[in-house]
């Protein structure tokens, strides 16, 4: 039996938590997603391991997480080692993943592979903890739960869990939103600047905390206060990268010329979705880049369906709750325009993860037990298929 949404009409505020209310719920429920995504990935890990080294002595703990920080994780965990005088394309990498390396390396066992994997795993906790209290707060625990569950079990949501910046990126992101949620505006604007000095993208967050500022003021112009000017602070992680660019790279774009190295360029809105099909078409199916094409394609499909289904439908979100959707929106039109190295919406299969709204509606629509279970095991057993390629150094995931 399908849960009913409830009311949607309206600019009603979100239902305040309980006065005093701890984090423990979300905190437990965290927990639980996290050391059971933890020990999943141990054993698909160590499967893969022994499958692509032949037979031999069991794997240990090592030898798994190296296996895990393949591509870009490398990228990070190099630069914190030796900055970014390495190769012209190293400046696309944001800062501030690598400089937490840099810092917690001395005092982690191991090298930068370590202090990338942890500070991942402490990163990914934190965002599930965040993801359960802000979906809590709009609609409800059993909603946040299923959300926390479906982001993990996302076809790509062991990118969380291994050396890449997605997980402190979400963690950011969630926490900016859930900051302006309950008006905490400096703290969303200082989270927000956090994530433009992570991912490039992380300056678009200025659009839906606007959206939200608006939203609390009445879309009243004059009732606008002094904690507007948080929202100008969301970009100063960027124009912070700018200028250690210009002073240390010889240009403030340095970040951006990087990106030439990688092939990356951007098409007219939704341009780049239609020519990753096209790529599918002109290709077999079992072409290497035709999967990666329908991977990406495919996972950006399934994302706006469930955007749309956040606005239109039995299952939409309430009207108050629309900065979300404007959250999760840019992030999908803007992997929509993007090209790399003529592969178009490479990593889009990842980055589609960060529209948090999509979790929010499928939590909704899984108030439906068979839907549940069926999200559940479609998504892990895509998981953890997916986890193996990465692990493979396939350029299918990465």
């Amino acid at each position: 039996m399908i849960v009913s949404p409830g009311p949607v009409a309206g600019l009603s505020a979100p239902r305040p938590a309980a006065p005093g209310r701890p984090w423990r719920p979300a905190m437990l429920a965290a927990l639980a997603v996290w050391s059971t995504s933890l020990g999943v990935h141990l054993m698909v890990g160590a499967l893969a391991w022994l499958t692509f080294r032949g037979r031999g002595p069991a794997p240990d703990l090592w030898s798994i997480a190296l296996g895990w920080n393949g591509w870009d994780a490398m990228h990070y965990v190099t630069i914190a080692a030796s900055g970014y005088h390495l190769g012209p394309g190293y400046p696309a990498f944001f800062p501030l993943f690598p400089m937490l390396i840099h810092v917690v390396n001395p005092i982690l066992p191991g090298d930068g592979v370590v202090s990338a994997l942890v500070l991942a795993n402490a990163a990914a906790f934190g965002a599930l903890a965040l993801l359960y209290r802000l979906a809590e707060l709009e609609l409800g625990a059993g909603i946040a739960r299923r959300a926390a569950w479906y982001l993990a079990v996302f076809p790509t949501g062991f990118f969380l869990f291994i050396g890449y910046n997605e997980s402190l990126f979400l963690l950011l992101i969630v926490g900016s939103l859930y900051a302006a949620r309950r008006e905490n505006w400096w703290l969303a604007g200082m989270l927000g600047a956090l994530s433009s000095a992570t991912r490039l993208f992380g300056v678009l967050l200025v659009i839906p905390l606007a959206v939200e500022y608006l939203r609390q003021v009445g879309w009243r112009p004059h009732r606008v206060r002094p904690d507007v000017l948080a929202l100008t602070v969301v970009p100063l992680g960027l124009v912070g990268y700018s200028l250690y660019c210009l002073v240390d790279l010889g240009s403030p774009l340095q970040f951006s010329i990087a990106q030439d190295q990688w092939g990356r360029r951007y098409t007219f809105p939704g341009m780049a979705w239609v020519t990753s099909v096209r790529q599918i078409a002109g290709h077999g199916l079992l072409d290497k880049g035709a999967l990666a094409a329908m991977l990406d394609a495919g996972t950006v499909l399934v994302a706006v369906v469930l955007l749309i289904l956040c606005v239109r439908g039995p299952f939409r979100l309430r009207r108050d709750q629309m900065y979300l959707v404007v959250q999760g929106g840019v992030g999908l039109i803007m992997l929509m325009s993007t090209e790399v190295a003529g592969r178009s919406m490479q990593s889009a299969a990842r980055y589609a993860m960060e529209a948090v709204a999509i979790f929010l509606v499928l939590g909704r629509i899984g108030a439906n037990q068979v839907v549940d279970r069926v999200v559940l095991v479609i998504g892990a057993s895509l998981h953890a298929v997916l986890l193996v390629v990465f692990m493979s150094g396939s350029f299918l995931v990465a």
